[in-house]
């Protein structure tokens, strides 16, 4: 009787320290897939548009703002028909228009082109001197690695004075060329603001789908001033630094999309290779 005992403990035994083991293996497994999950969703570049076709007047909007915070939390972007800057900061859409007004538009405004991220950064540093715009960028180049490389770049602080520049809207085709209607744009001067730089370090490879090198908009951390940055003075300011590591790129099956003729771009090494010349 007493063996038939011991055997019965001994059994029940095996089976707590089996459900023990599975219970710790499984709690194992789902904190790496959570692990997984959160590092895919953070610093993938995603942009809808191509920045050449923008410029040359494709400057209705095809995707809606619901869609575009999908995609990222963090941003930049151009509104429908022009009227502005659209600048995403913790999933907030600002559109800072020509007037000088900065809204927060609703899910279904629209975008003609538009690159965000889930922003988590990977550098974060101070930048104690008094900087400009041209300084500032300095700075930052020394702290990112690898000209070839994407950046997401958000910097926080006090400003002494913020330049901006909103283009108007748009209503008649056909859309003129951006470049054509450059005198029409709005420039905004803020002084002792505080707020967020919204940006991107891109590589000269993407320059035409996207817009190489330093590209920044401006929003005061009150959400009423805004805009395109053309320059900034400031010191200790936070910067904060995103390794981006995939770019997805979606486009418009729109027809003026479709027949928007695009500048060629010839490159003879490769021409030869596929040529076999």
């Amino acid at each position: 009787m007493k063996n038939i005992f011991y055997l019965i403990l001994w059994a029940a035994s095996n089976h707590f320290n089996a459900q023990q083991t599975n219970s710790s293996n499984s709690l194992l497994k789902n904190t790496s897939t959570d692990h997984k999950m959160e590092s895919a969703k953070y610093n993938h570049l995603y942009q809808y548009g191509i920045a050449e076709a923008f410029i040359g007047g494709l400057y209705k909007g095809t995707l809606s703002l619901e869609d575009v915070k999908s995609k990222g939390d963090f941003g930049l972007g151009a509104p429908d028909m022009l009227d502005g800057e659209l600048t995403v900061l913790d999933g907030q859409v600002y559109q800072t228009k020509a007037t000088g007004q900065t809204v927060t538009p609703g899910d279904q405004f629209k975008t003609s082109l538009s690159f965000v991220t889930f922003f988590k950064p990977d550098h974060i540093f101070i930048i104690k001197n008094k900087v400009n715009h041209h300084s500032a960028l300095q700075e930052i180049s020394k702290n990112i690695q690898g000209k070839n490389s994407m950046f997401a770049i958000k910097i926080t602080g006090k400003f002494t004075h913020v330049k901006t520049r909103a283009f108007p809207p748009v209503e008649k085709e056909p859309f003129p060329a951006l470049t054509s209607i450059s005198h029409q744009q709005k420039i905004f001067d803020y002084s002792d603001t505080e707020g967020t730089l919204v940006g991107f370090y891109l590589p000269e490879y993407l320059n035409g789908i996207n817009i190489k090198g330093f590209h920044f908009h401006f929003i005061s951390s009150d959400g009423k001033q805004g805009g395109h940055v053309l320059d900034f003075e400031a010191e200790n300011l936070k910067a904060a630094v995103a390794v981006l590591k995939s770019f997805n790129l979606e486009t418009s099956d729109n027809k003026d999309f479709q027949n928007f003729q695009f500048e060629q771009k010839n490159n003879e090494s490769l021409e030869r290779l596929e040529q076999r010349k």
